[in-house]
């Protein structure tokens, strides 16, 4: 399907596009092997950017054909979807309920002020606990609040956590289009698009972009959180599910390819590699990336680079954004950089 045609979805005006596409030449030429390069899609100009902006486009765009007034949407207290969410229905003109898993370690209090939940509270969003075993765990939670809104009067929209919904994969096909001209412009042949995958929707955007602009972009995506029998069906699901929605044909024999060698001690665990990713990337680029999402994805490119592309070929990293999140982490971070700051002094 050529650029010029559109889906039929309404999209909410939120997000500043196209986000550029940046070659990491120190990186690339301390590595030696690979050009890595960078969507910048932590630049999409909503509340310190990410990528589920343009999930939430889509998402936004029927929040609103609803008439919905309130949206309400669930993750983590580290998400950046929720921030995002915050931001974005602001910017629009409706209020905001996020439900949000209760932390296993310390008080909500305790991460009340740093990173994206001092973030969603500077936005103004109402802030809803919950003990909750999984992440799954808050769909209730949303459905009960969205329940009590309806009793008051109101018209709540809700979004699925992460923004993992065919609507949300349908939001990427913008992303794609972007990066097909924009490695074009650069006379580059993408040999790899990597990104950080958590809910999947991102990849599954991805792989759906690869089918609407007729692109062949080889995707990885690096699981952050789930298993990669998790991750991988819940990607095919959505990817058939917005084709169809799209009038696309059902994709045949796409690979799905997730790798789960990257997680490190768990989800929103920093890792030694993904740490040094950090360190590496803003000391050689002046490059922010964070310890639960970007940082991981960045060790896994940086692997990749080394042990399965050659010199002459392109990896495309995905920067996600979340950045709020290196000031959750500030102690750790001090600390992969004291080395370099006391050989300094």
């Amino acid at each position: 399907m050529s650029s010029s045609q559109q889906h039929k979805f309404p999209i909410a005006p939120i997000g500043h596009y196209p986000t550029p596409l940046e070659e990491l030449t120190h990186l690339s030429a301390e590595i030696a092997g690979p050009r890595i390069w960078v969507k910048r899609d932590d630049m999409t100009g909503v509340a310190m950017g990410g990528s589920k902006t343009r999930a939430l486009g889509t998402l936004l765009g029927q929040a609103l054909e609803s008439g919905a007034d309130t949206v309400i949407t669930c993750g983590p207290t580290t998400s950046n979807h929720v921030r995002l969410t915050a931001a974005a229905a602001n910017k629009l003109g409706l209020d905001t309920v996020l439900v949000l898993r209760k932390p296993t370690e310390g008080t909500a209090a305790d991460v009340g002020y740093q990173g994206n939940m001092l973030l969603n509270r500077v936005l103004g969003a109402k802030i809803v606990y919950a003990d909750a075993s999984s992440l799954a765990a808050l769909d209730p939670v949303m459905q009960r609040v969205a329940a009590d809104l309806v009793a008051q009067g109101k018209k709540p929209f809700v979004i699925p956590g992460g923004g993992y919904s065919p609507f949300g994969a349908i939001g990427y096909l913008g992303l794609v289009e972007e990066l097909r001209d924009q490695a074009a412009a650069h006379g580059v042949n993408v040999d790899a698009v990597v990104c950080a995958s958590g809910s999947g929707c991102i990849q599954s955007g991805l792989h759906l972009g690869n089918l609407f602009h007729g692109t062949r972009f080889p995707i990885i995506g690096l699981t952050i959180n789930r298993t990669v029998e998790e991750l991988r069906p819940r990607i095919e699901h959505d990817v058939q599910v917005a084709a169809e929605m799209l009038g696309l044909a059902a994709p045949q024999g796409q690979a799905i390819e997730v790798l789960d060698s990257y997680i490190g001690p768990g989800y929103a665990q920093p890792s030694g590699p993904a740490m040094e990713a950090i360190d590496r990337l803003a000391r050689l680029e002046g490059l922010l990336l964070d310890p639960c999402y970007t940082g991981k994805a960045m060790a896994g490119v940086i692997d990749l680079a080394r042990n399965r592309f050659k010199a002459g070929q392109n990896i495309v990293f995905i920067h996600t954004g979340g950045s709020p999140g290196i000031f959750t982490y500030s102690e750790e971070l001090s600390a992969v950089g004291s080395g370099a700051q006391a050989a300094v002094n």
